[in-house]
């Protein structure tokens, strides 16, 4: 919750941050039912397929109409996007890496472009990648690095651990590294495109 509202402020936002709730129905219909007051709520956690991820649904019987769920970016699959009259909706996944990976990619540019931006992206900058990494042959991959000036550019250094719970070792982390889907890895010094993290 902190860090995504730390995310979302730093796109312009003026957050309402609502406490966690229980994995119960009530709890989450009068939890969204108030978030649907907003010009944009965005949710954590509930929008996979297990037995206590009840946004989706929930959302549905208040009538928000889901344009999409599931995104081909790792990590962050289970994503959901949907609107009710003129509030957008994100359900980001649970997982603390999958939120983030979410909010800078699909809600920072939709506050932007409310707020009027003429480019609201993802801006995409270009560096050199300091060691070797693997491509998923299924889904473009975001990966956490540490991003340094050398000679040509930006050196950006994978952290280790990359798995989507890791989050302490992602705070050490000021970029996110695109890795489309492929076969094969980016070999080091290979060039790649990469956002900030703010």
């Amino acid at each position: 919750g902190v860090l995504l509202a730390i995310a979302l402020a730093s796109a312009g936002a003026n957050v309402d941050s609502l406490p966690a709730v229980a994995d119960d129905e009530s709890s989450h219909r009068t939890a969204l039912e108030r978030g649907l007051a907003a010009d944009v709520l965005v949710t954590s956690g509930g929008v996979s397929v297990g037995p206590h991820d009840l946004v989706r649904r929930i959302l549905c019987e208040l009538g928000v109409e889901e344009v999409f769920w599931g995104v081909a970016v790792k990590p962050g699959k289970p994503l959901a996007f949907g609107v009710s009259g003129s509030t957008l909706v994100f359900g980001l996944p649970g997982n603390p890496v999958s939120s983030l990976v979410g909010a800078e990619v699909f809600v920072r540019p939709a506050l932007l472009a409310l707020q009027g931006a003429a480019v609201p992206g993802p801006v995409f900058f270009e560096g050199r990648l300091a060691a070797g990494v693997r491509r998923n042959a299924h889904r473009d991959e975001f990966l956490r690095a540490r991003s340094a000036p050398s000679g040509d550019g930006v050196l950006l250094d994978p952290v280790s651990g990359q798995e989507s719970h890791m989050i302490a070792r992602a705070a050490g982390a000021d970029a996110l590294v695109l890795v489309p889907r492929g076969e094969g890895e980016l070999a080091a010094g290979e060039r790649v495109r990469y956002l900030t993290l703010a």
